[in-house]
């Protein structure tokens, strides 16, 4: 055989002249790279249309995948938590998934605040010196502070931090899921201020704290940062940054997106925070109109403002953590919630519902046949999770 292959190549030799033969390489090749180039083009065109068709189409209906019965009064209120929601009010708390009801705790809360970080929640009676934690397991320990608390922030490791309040001064602590308080700082209007907002990181070692303060009689805002960790040890009070650019604007909202970047809304202004073992403003982004409502996620800052327009009386505002304006529309209703979807706006109240991509094309709208409780997202796009008083419904538009 390989003689005879041999003889092939040496006929083929004796039949073309050296020009010739890359004459016909190089026709070859052209065939193969327009063949290729064609191919690559119609992929192209089929990615280019389906990003089209993506980018603008929108949906009319919605698929029932999944539905599970549930007992919940109009009172009842759902937070998305692990890969499906926790249902609370002031009788108990509840953790359900695609299976049911996983646990349910009660207790007598007149005020309940909740907040969830990865697996942990933390559940505070407002005005009340109760915390309980729970996990996926079910309830994992309880805190008695020794003040009323105004607000409470659990860390991925069931660390809490509650804003408390007493008639003369107020105070943040930091407690361990045991109930064992791990730090104590206590603020007085007249020397470091009044505490308006507090968030802590993911991972508990760093805290931020807007007050507001009085100097000389007048009042101003400064937002404060705290490094908890080994890194801000030899920082004296464990501060980590302080930053009094506002003046006279307040700064009600603070709030840590990741570990190492945080937010503060003021009256008319959005910083973005960088910290590691100090703090650094990053970006800040002037808004020109009145803020209604604010709503985040680990990417994105959204705004509510009114809008100088008879028939669409407000407009949403979408930045990412670069300042980068990434969304501006005009709407005519101001919906009670508003939350990300991805790169969408989701809207709703109990009755309505609403959901624009950030290029402001509407998705999805619908008016509910009965009142709605709660909204979920669950994949950025089309999949989501409706609560309705008798039924949790995880469906996909269409």
């Amino acid at each position: 055989m390989a003689r005879k292959d041999s003889g092939k190549v040496r006929k083929f030799k004796k039949s073309f002249t050296g020009s010739q033969v890359v004459d016909f390489v190089k026709a070859h090749i052209n065939r193969v790279t327009i063949r290729i180039g064609i191919a690559i083009l119609a992929v192209l065109v089929v990615i280019a249309g389906y990003s089209i068709y993506k980018r603008y189409s929108s949906y009319d209906d919605y698929k029932v995948l999944s539905e599970i019965k549930t007992d919940s009064g109009s009172s009842s209120r759902y937070l998305p938590y692990m890969d499906f929601v926790i249902k609370y009010s002031g009788d108990g708390i509840s953790y359900i998934d695609s299976g049911g009801t996983v646990w349910d705790e009660t207790y007598q809360i007149k005020t309940p605040i909740v907040d969830i970080c990865d697996e942990y929640i933390a559940v505070a009676d407002k005005n009340s010196n109760n915390i309980y934690i729970y996990d996926e397991d079910g309830k994992q320990g309880n805190i008695t502070t020794g003040f009323p608390i105004i607000k409470v922030e659990v860390a991925n490791q069931g660390v809490v931090a509650a804003l408390l309040e007493d008639k003369n001064a107020n105070y943040i602590e930091v407690f361990d899921k045991e109930g064992n308080k791990l730090v104590s700082h206590k603020t007085l209007l007249d020397e470091n201020g009044y505490p308006l907002d507090f968030s802590i990181s993911d991972d508990g070692e760093k805290m931020v704290v807007s007050y507001i303060t009085v100097n000389n009689g007048a009042m101003g805002n400064k937002v404060v940062f705290y490094n908890f960790s080994n890194s801000g040890k030899n920082s004296e009070d464990k501060i980590a940054g302080e930053h009094a650019q506002y003046h006279e604007v307040m700064v009600p909202l603070v709030r840590f997106l990741s570990n190492d970047t945080a937010i503060a809304v003021g009256e008319n202004v959005l910083s973005v925070y960088h910290i590691k073992d100090k703090s650094e403003l990053e970006e800040e982004i002037k808004i020109s109109d009145e803020i209604q409502k604010v709503f985040y996620s680990e990417e994105y800052v959204g705004f509510i403002l009114e809008n100088n327009n008879s028939k669409n009386p407000y407009r949403i505002e979408v930045y990412d953590l670069h300042g980068k304006r990434k969304m501006k529309t005009e709407i005519k209703m101001d919906y009670d919630h508003v939350d990300f979807s991805g790169e969408h706006v989701l809207m709703y109240d109990d009755m309505n519902c609403r959901l624009i991509s950030f290029n402001g094309v509407e998705k999805f709208r619908t008016t509910f046949r009965g009142e709605m409780n709660g909204i979920v997202p669950v994949d950025g796009g089309r999949v989501f999770l409706f609560m309705t008083r008798s039924k949790i419904q995880k469906v996909k538009l269409k």
